[in-house]
């Protein structure tokens, strides 16, 4: 089940830096512009809630009615968090847990049997379809013949 996340946030603009702030969260990001700053708002409350996933503390009730004063913006942003966190796994986490090499890790990438999101330079895989492939994957070498 996928866990949606919303809470409101007021944009405002000083000295030409447009700023969204979530007052329930004490959470405040910066942006360029209107669009890049809802762009920057959604990923602050993503990147926030990451810490609550694997925890057992219960992230703050939402309340969507917040101060805004003049000349701010109210904006509710919403997220789900629940697909982000199970890409966690690094290339070394999954070669370790597949004993496999790194080319095999990126042929499985390639080749659409494990899912990965892509940060900068480094990959981030999904521990379920890597759970799923150590289950699956056939060890490595010839098969045994049985005896008739």
């Amino acid at each position: 089940m996928k866990r949606r996340m919303t809470y409101a946030a007021r944009i405002f603009k000083e000295d030409g830096v447009y700023y969204a702030e979530f007052p329930q969260l004490g959470l405040i990001t910066q942006g360029k512009d209107m669009e890049d700053i809802i762009c920057m708002a959604a990923d602050a409350l993503e990147t926030h809630f990451l810490d609550y996933v694997n925890d057992e503390v219960s992230p703050p009730a939402s309340n969507l009615n917040i101060e805004v004063r003049e000349g701010d913006t109210y904006v509710i942003v919403s997220v789900y968090v629940d697909p982000l966190a199970d890409y966690e796994l690094t290339t070394q986490e999954v070669m370790d847990l597949l004993d496999v090499n790194k080319q095999r890790v990126a042929q499985l990438r390639n080749s659409g049997r494990l899912s990965a999101r892509k940060e900068g330079r480094d990959y981030f895989h999904s521990r379920t379809g890597t759970e799923a492939l150590v289950k699956k994957e056939r060890k490595a070498g010839r098969p045994r013949k049985i005896a008739a």
